[in-house]
């Protein structure tokens, strides 16, 4: 013990963690406030460099000088309290794991250590008359800092935060000392033996009923601190696995000591494997230590925060004996492999189960991919519920007053999640849209808002609208502006205005701005998955966003925040159309002017018919084709739904129709033999893959008429992003649901939302252009053609290069081509909106470049952002700190 108040150790305790901290924080470029880390750094090295230099020039002392421990402690103390308090910009950063906890972790552990120092130093058989000058030493940064908050204006979290941190310091302080002295005056004591009765008491204590008291307390939530809807305030814990080995680590530790070497050796592996067990929670609980104290003084149960460190002592400590005698009969080397095996075998049977558990998600996530029609491959739900648990909980924004979010597994569901996603996260629609098609789950596929709905009230409204049209020389069409001066009339603050509106095919926005604090800004074009991230983050920390993209075929979102009471804002975009047009803008009509096109406008692969030039074609007719879609999910009544078709079919004179069972997967029959198929019900119903084989089948003399016969349409898989493919049959705009009285609800493939019940599907007329069929109407149209490359080639004229880009995004979707970066860095060098892209403005400079770097990153790597960031410490630190940990107690040893 008494080594490491040596002052060499002053490097491995202080030091070498604060180096840590600085390389954590400065290596990830782009993600970090620049002001913030200048700050925080040069007070980091300041601190870093005193105590090192210190340490280098009495590195040959014995110990070091009790006011050097007092220093480090209070000093790091207060230092980790004035970063947490005043330089939250330094936390406020996007990635896999959030610095905050780390921060606290690495400042903690030269806390702890110049606790423990002082209380050592300050413990001896003799009563020492240096008690209250310490005490006073330890007071006066505490006093200097409320005195200087109390001066520059009371802030009432910072004096409780210090008049807290002042409580902990004070109980850990005289808890060591207790301990300390405990120690000295029984130096004897042989309560670490398994053959002592205090031994027994101890380990029940310590290794079984705290572990066991503490998962089920956290399980239950006892009340105290956790919502009705909470799995737990430190973190789900509820896999049956915590406890089963939690038991098993207990018994292990109550079991006398075996004189047979294989039993004893055994022993030792599977409590080395257990100890792998004990260490996680003790790095878990690392980062809140503090709270435990504050929870022992004000709730009595603090000690199960505690208990994590406690066990990981204990059980260190009963282990180091354990080996001590082992080697005689096994030898060192075979020992160690032992030890090192038993630690690994957790993490190792984690990691299998995580690589069984990934390739189950990837073949589940086919069954939506909307380049394949066929997927064979066997989905084990339990798995696969497990993935999507794990994943939905990455999404969770709440953490609690420990940091951590109660949906989540901490560490291990941060590292899980990472590992099964390659790195990537999937959008939060397809987990819902998983959910229904495996578990029949029923969940409203509409996408949530971007913003937190508690943070921001959704009052403001449209106060005036202006446009301006003219026409372009450089690309031959019409510019317009649209202007809109945007109103909160409400005394509340936090504000914000969402709307959305459609656009008419050929029409394509240009340019977005925004005021902000008086200054014009202009919309930064950037990738649709940055710009959305960043949105949120900007919204929840109450600064100045706004956004504008595509949320569907031709319909877009904008999105501006925040509105102070009663404040006016103005923003607008631009479009290019080469056409008249009406926009339809919270229930203003926009009426965009121009000239009606005369003739089609052609680039590679594509061309835009104008109305003139479709008034001149000839229209042709054919035939509907049949297709009842039936619901076999898990809850449905399949023989009901054949009584219904039956009865459809008779009344509308059908005798030939094709008839797909669907589920997760699909099953093809004809009209007359679906009695005979034998289909079970099972997941969800995923109604898009069977629209999607159904649109595949090209057919010049016919078109389909799908109907969905289903009692949760609702919970359906739908058909998205179809449009490329339902475009080839214009005749049917929409696909129908059966209904009990066999009337017919019309979706559209462009939104999916219902219309009107109609007793017949409506068909609309059509025209031949070249062997393509177009819609019979008054409004442009793009058709696809061939297209050779698989790469964009800009024009050099924006409106053709829109064009381009339009018909680009329709053939990635029918087969997958060209690769969507492709397409994200042709819209940026068109400057034109597109559906991976959107238009972004932001406060802040800083805020700009975050964006730019984080797109960066993507558009590299090919990547997806994270949607939270996770308050976990690292997954390198938690290996460095459990190596402390083995090498801290093995160099006990060396000393007496």
């Amino acid at each position: 013990m008494k080594a490491v108040t040596k002052p060499v150790y002053i490097l491995l305790f202080v030091t070498l963690p604060q180096l840590m901290l600085l390389g954590y924080l400065t290596f990830r470029p782009g993600e970090l406030n620049i002001e913030s880390i200048a700050l925080s750094g040069t007070v980091t090295l300041l601190l870093m460099g005193i105590f090192s230099i210190y340490a280098l020039i009495k590195r040959r002392e014995s110990s070091t000088d009790t006011r050097v421990f007092t220093a480090i402690s209070t000093v790091y103390a207060l230092f980790t309290a004035c970063m947490l308090l005043f330089n939250e910009d330094l936390f406020n950063r996007t990635g896999f794991v959030s610095p905050r906890l780390v921060f606290i972790v690495l400042c903690m552990i030269p806390v702890l250590y110049g606790i423990y120092g002082t209380a050592f130093n300050t413990t001896s058989a003799e009563k020492s008359n240096d008690t209250a000058g310490y005490a006073g030493l330890i007071a006066v940064p505490f006093i200097w800092f409320i005195m200087m908050n109390i001066i520059n204006g009371i802030n009432l979290n910072a004096i409780l935060m210090i008049s807290i941190i002042a409580g902990v310091y004070t109980i850990t302080l005289l808890s060591v000392k207790m301990l300390l002295v405990w120690k000295r005056e029984n130096p004897d004591c042989a309560c670490n033996s398994p053959s002592t009765k205090r031994y027994y008491m101890i380990t029940t204590f310590v290794s079984l009923l705290l572990p066991l008291g503490g998962l089920a307390i956290n399980q239950g939530k006892a009340g105290l601190w956790s919502s009705a809807d909470s799995v737990g305030m430190f973190g789900d814990f509820s896999s049956p696995a915590f406890y089963i080995i939690a038991a098993l680590n207990g018994f292990l530790m109550l079991l006398p000591a075996v004189k047979d070497q294989k039993l004893r050796l055994l022993v030792f592996y599977l409590k080395a494997v257990c100890y792998t067990y004990i260490l996680y929670f003790f790095i878990v609980f690392l980062p809140i230590l503090p709270m435990g104290a504050v929870g022992l003084v004000f709730y009595g149960l603090g000690i199960f925060i505690l208990a994590p460190a406690f066990a990981a002592i204990w059980q260190g400590w009963h282990i180091i004996k354990e080996w001590a005698g082992l080697p005689k009969a096994w030898g060192t080397p075979r020992i160690i492999a032992v030890f090192c095996a038993g630690i690994i075998t957790l993490p190792v049977c984690m990691i299998s189960t995580f690589w069984s558990d990934k390739d189950n998600f990837e073949a589940a996530v086919q069954y939506l991919d909307h380049n394949s029609v066929e997927v064979a491959k066997t989905i084990d739900l339990a798995r696969l519920h497990r993935t999507l648990k794990n994943v939905k909980g990455s999404y969770d924004l709440t953490r609690g007053i420990t940091g951590y979010a109660p949906g989540n597994t901490p560490i291990i569901s941060a590292f899980y999640t990472n590992f099964v996603l390659d790195g990537k996260v999937i959008s939060q629609h397809n987990i819902l849209a998983l959910e229904n098609l495996f578990f029949d789950s029923g969940h409203s596929l509409i996408d949530a808002g971007l913003s937190n709905s508690d943070m921001v009230n959704n009052r403001v409204r449209l106060a005036a609208v202006k446009s301006k049209t003219e026409f372009s020389e450089e690309t031959g069409v019409y510019r317009s502006w649209v202007d809109l001066t945007l109103e909160n009339p409400t005394g509340e603050g936090n504000g914000e205005y969402v709307t959305t509106f459609k656009l008419p095919e050929g029409a394509y926005i240009s340019d977005y701005y925004l005021d902000v604090l008086g200054e014009r800004k202009e919309g930064i074009l950037a990738d649709r998955r940055a710009a959305m991230f960043i949105y949120r983050k900007i919204v929840n920390t109450r600064r100045d966003p706004g956004l504008l993209y595509y949320t569907g075929r031709n319909t877009l979102e904008l999105s501006v925040f925040p509105f102070n009471e009663h404040e006016v804002r103005q923003t607008g975009f631009e479009i290019l159309h080469n056409h008249p047009l009406n926009i339809n803008l919270d229930n203003n009509i926009i009426s965009l002017g121009g000239d009606v096109a005369q003739k089609e406008t052609a680039v590679e692969g594509a061309v835009l018919l104008s109305p003139l030039q479709k008034a001149g074609l000839k229209r042709v007719e054919r035939t509907p084709e049949y297709h009842f879609v039936i619901d076999c999910s898990k809850n449905s009544d399949i023989a009901w739904h054949i009584e219904q078709i039956e009865e459809y079919a008779k009344a509308n004179k059908i005798t030939r129709a094709e008839v797909i069972f669907a589920s997760h997967r699909v099953e093809s029959h004809s009209l007359a033999d679906m009695k005979k198929a034998k289909f079970k019900t099972e997941c969800g119903f995923n109604f898009y893959r069977a629209v999607r084989m159904i649109l595949s089948k090209e057919s010049s003399k016919s078109f389909p008429v799908i109907i969905a016969v289903s009692d949760n349409m609702p919970g359906a898989v739908f058909p998205e992003n179809i449009y490329p493919l339902s475009d080839r049959f214009p005749e049917s705009p929409f696909y129908y649901a059966l209904n009990h009285d066999l009337t017919l609800t019309p979706y559209s493939y462009e939104d999916n939302k219902a219309g009107s019940r109609l007793k017949n599907p409506i068909v609309e007329p059509v025209l031949d252009f070249n062997g393509i069929y177009v819609s019979d109407n008054d409004a442009c149209e793009l058709v696809l053609g061939d297209m050779e490359s698989d790469s964009i080639t800009l024009t050099g004229n924006r409106y053709k290069d829109a064009i381009l880009l339009d018909a680009a995004q329709q053939r990635y979707l029918l087969n997958g081509k060209p690769n969507p970066l492709e397409l994200i860095r042709a819209g940026f060098r068109a400057r034109i909106l597109t559906p991976q892209t959107a238009f972004i403005v932001v406060e802040t400079p800083e805020q700009e470049q975050e964006l730019l770097d984080l797109q960066e990153r993507i558009l590299n790597n090919n990547e997806q952002i994270p949607t939270v960031t996770l308050d976990e410490p690292p997954l390198l630190i938690c290996a460095i700190l459990v190596l402390l940990v083995i090498l801290f107690m093995k160099k006990r040893k060396s000393y007496p």
